[in-house]
């Protein structure tokens, strides 16, 4: 008999930002009326923030250049002068580091870049991963080592901070764990860390010798009088370090699929400098990462508007996280932190505030059928309960925390809508229905 193709830990594989679209699909099917707000899906562009006018000149100029060099294939580890230009760039934020156009690697996209960190990491050692945590690393670690993923806490009694006495505590009982993932500025949370935050997370890598995998795809977006800290500059020559960045969220440019990794230290560790080697290996698989946005990469970041640019977004991601913030922080039983940095949020509901009792008012019948059908589960967690209600009734689509492997009920929002009005009445709505489904 023919062995079963799917292969057997599929069912690791679990990204609920994308995944609910499905189910707003057939919700949509079903009532072609009902309007759907998404709050799921972390894309400035559908959000409607503009594309920045330099950028499209950027653009149109390297078409347009004699050769047609924008059309072809790349170096398969990035465009040679990129890579020296990201080495120079990254040496602006931390000065002292040392870093050359050899320690970076490009991407199709940190989402690509992500899964093959993971897919050459050694058989049986581990990474740990925040908890909540940005789907892609979950999935594809636990996905890589054909197990549950091991987590450390990130704790919203306090702002988000990582649970130090739970990571020591997992990093002792598992000696596996070769390496601690940080996302900074953080999706899903909104969380920007602290100096002394992050120089408590190098001391603890030095400790156990681990390696840092730290994921800035946002560090150019922070606020409300935070500071990026470069980790880069607390760990030079005291562990070894992947640095992840990319161009997509601080440009509105998602569909570009253009991201960088930075190997740091790789003079320290006889056994991180294989394992680097080993991923530039994997990376020649894939032949390059797409030409276009590599050339372009370094006109974008040097051309004289885009301070501005960024300033200005800065501001108004602000402005936008502080209302939301406001609006729901009025709803009893809902914690909800300040988001920082990046265009996230994550409110959770105090324990024993969700029960699998709980509705709303659903007017279409054959979606209120669905949905019943859906909730059914007893195995549904009770945010992702309450996530499918709300869509169905008011056509707010987020996205449940449980799908960020987060050990506590709630859900995630992007910042991006763009005004006030918008706001009120997207997250008016929002927290009337959190407070009829909790008082249901």
């Amino acid at each position: 008999m023919r062995r079963a193709l799917a292969h057997p830990f599929a069912n690791l594989l679990k990204y609920e930002i994308r995944e609910i679209v499905d189910t707003v699909q057939k919700i949509t099917e079903l009532d072609p009326d009902l309007k759907i707000e998404n709050e799921n899906i972390g894309d400035p562009v559908a959000k409607g923030w503009p594309v920045p006018p330099f950028l499209k000149e950027i653009l149109k100029e390297e078409i347009d250049k004699p050769g047609n060099k924008a059309f072809g294939y790349t170096h398969s580890r990035g465009n040679s002068e990129t890579r020296e230009w990201i080495a120079a760039y990254s040496k602006r934020f931390s000065p002292s580091i040392e870093l050359t156009h050899k320690d970076i690697l490009l991407t199709n996209g940190l989402g690509a870049g992500i899964s093959i960190i993971y897919q050459m990491i050694g058989d049986g050692a581990r990474i740990i991963e925040p908890s909540p945590s940005y789907p892609t690393h979950g999935s594809m670690e636990s996905f890589c080592s054909e197990q549950p993923p091991l987590t450390y806490k990130l704790d919203p009694k306090n702002n988000w901070e990582p649970d130090f006495d739970d990571l020591r505590d997992k990093l002792t009982r598992h000696p596996e764990i070769v390496g601690i993932l940080v996302i900074n500025p953080n999706n899903p949370t909104g969380a920007v860390y602290s100096r002394e935050t992050v120089e408590k997370i190098v001391e603890i890598a030095e400790e156990f010798e681990l390696m840092i995998i730290s994921d800035e795809i946002y560090f150019r977006l922070v606020y409300n009088g935070c500071q990026h800290i470069q980790i880069s500059e607390i760990a030079k020559n005291r562990v070894p370090l992947i640095v992840m960045r990319g161009m997509s969220k601080d440009i509105p440019w998602p569909g570009a699929r253009c991201g960088w990794f930075e190997f740091h230290n790789t003079h320290l560790d006889p056994d991180y400098k294989k394992y680097y080697d080993a991923v530039k290996k994997r990376i020649l698989l894939e032949v390059c990462s797409t030409t276009l946005p590599q050339l372009v990469m370094p006109r974008v970041y040097d051309h004289p508007d885009f301070e501005a640019w960024i300033k200005n977004y800065n501001i108004e991601l602000e402005k936008g996280g502080l209302e939301i913030m406001n609006k729901l922080r009025a709803i009893p039983g809902l914690r909800v932190n300040q988001t920082n940095g990046a265009f996230y949020m994550m409110p959770v509901f105090e324990n024993g505030l969700l029960n699998s009792h709980q509705k709303l008012q659903i007017e279409n019948k054959k979606v209120r059928d669905f949905i019943e059908e859906l909730t059914r589960d007893t195995d549904l967690p009770l945010d992702k309960r309450f996530v499918y209600y709300l869509v169905a009734s008011t056509g707010i689509c987020v996205v449940p925390a449980t799908g960020f492997f987060s050990p506590y009920y709630g859900f995630r929002v992007t910042t991006l809508t763009r005004t006030a009005e918008k706001r009120d009445d997207v997250y008016g709505r929002l927290a009337k229905a959190i407070e009829i489904y909790l008082g249901s």
